[in-house]
């Protein structure tokens, strides 16, 4: 027990808790860092609640109990995308005693000075991370890096393009790709295609989008498939919206690129990916998602935003009303995030599913 106890410190010094999609998890990796996106405690959030309060963002709670808990990596990196996360930050530092702890400002706009200030966020973050592991981060890493992490969103390019037995297990290759190194995820990936993804399992059932920042929305997914509903596309940042290179990167794009070339290219593509409910283009994201309704044959969206979560209830009445302009009709199932009632859940997805 000890011995196990004693190789389980090595590995949370060795890795690196992240949270928002818009952190660049290369640097991290490029720092001889595992980045690992926590996810939060399961079950109540009662030393959370006591000291960020009950009505802020359920999955920040629920990572700040996590960490409470003792069970998370010793360094963490946090961006600066919503007031929450912030607080996050502030508590976090304060509580749970940190080796290394950093935020990064996140712009809400990707073009012009937004992705110059996106780009000296990433040099602050990579000047923090060499101070704290006493060593250079080299364009050579960053490059590896890179091209390791492309590898892996091809996968999940992959994994998206086939039909899947359920969203359930569509949603756990996100997350395991945010949950071990690319280079492991990428040897899985022939595995999850063979063993998650039979063809023709959509059969005749009607096919949904599900779109918000639901970060762990496991009973809604299960309860979307038992009402006989297919979903075709996973809009959340912890699903498709994770995905930042939309191609692998051949070895000859990245091994003469200087340090800042890189850093360069790793702001673009964050910020010119399809963008989460704080940014400013929510227009594009909103026809982005009718025009893949349209695409994908689906007859309808389910909206699955937390509870005080600002930026996307914000959003959202535009986006649904984007959505019935074009003709797609929505449903909205805010959550907790801590799980909600199957039998209310059923009941109004069921509804839902009839009408389309």
């Amino acid at each position: 027990m000890e011995n196990e106890g004693a190789r389980q410190a090595v590995r949370e010094r060795e890795q690196a808790a992240w949270f928002c999609a818009y952190t660049p998890v290369e640097v991290l990796s490029a720092a001889g860092l595992e980045p690992v996106r926590l996810f939060g405690s399961q079950g109540n959030t009662d030393s959370a609640d006591s000291i960020l309060g009950t009505n802020i963002c359920p999955y920040v709670r629920a990572c700040l109990e996590q960490g409470l808990g003792g069970s998370a990596p010793r360094a963490v990196v946090f961006a600066g995308c919503c007031d929450s996360m912030r607080r996050l930050s502030d508590a976090w530092s304060y509580y749970c005693g940190p080796e290394f702890a950093h935020i990064m400002d996140v712009p809400r706009s990707g073009n012009g000075v937004s992705l110059e200030l996106y780009r000296a966020a990433i040099e602050d973050l990579i000047r923090a991370l060499e101070e704290y592991r006493g060593r250079a981060i080299t364009s050579q890493a960053l490059a590896s890096a890179i091209l390791k992490r492309s590898r892996a969103d091809a996968g999940l390019a992959r994994i998206s393009a086939e039909p899947h037995r359920s969203a359930e297990e569509y949603l756990d290759a996100f997350t395991e790709a945010q949950s071990i190194t690319p280079e492991k995820f990428v040897q899985k990936v022939g595995e999850r295609l063979r063993s998650c993804y039979p063809a023709g399992q959509s059969g005749t059932r009607k096919a949904v989008i599900v779109t918000g920042n639901l970060i762990r929305p496991g009973t809604v997914l299960e309860v979307i498939d038992d009402c006989g509903a297919a979903v075709v596309s996973l809009d959340l940042c912890s699903a498709e919206r994770y995905v930042t290179w939309d191609a692998e990167v051949p070895l000859e794009a990245v091994q003469n690129a200087t340090r800042d070339e890189l850093v360069e290219e790793v702001a673009r593509r964050y910020m010119s990916r399809t963008p989460c409910p704080r940014m400013l283009n929510k227009a594009d994201r909103h026809e982005r998602i009718a025009a893949d309704a349209v695409r994908l044959g689906a007859s309808g969206v389910v909206i699955v935003p937390l509870m005080f979560c600002d930026p996307f209830l914000y959003d959202l009445p535009s986006l649904e009303k984007h959505l019935y302009d074009a003709g797609i009709p929505s449903l909205v199932l805010q959550s907790d995030y801590q799980g909600a009632s199957v039998g209310q859940l059923t009941t109004r997805v069921e509804a839902f599913v009839e009408m389309i």
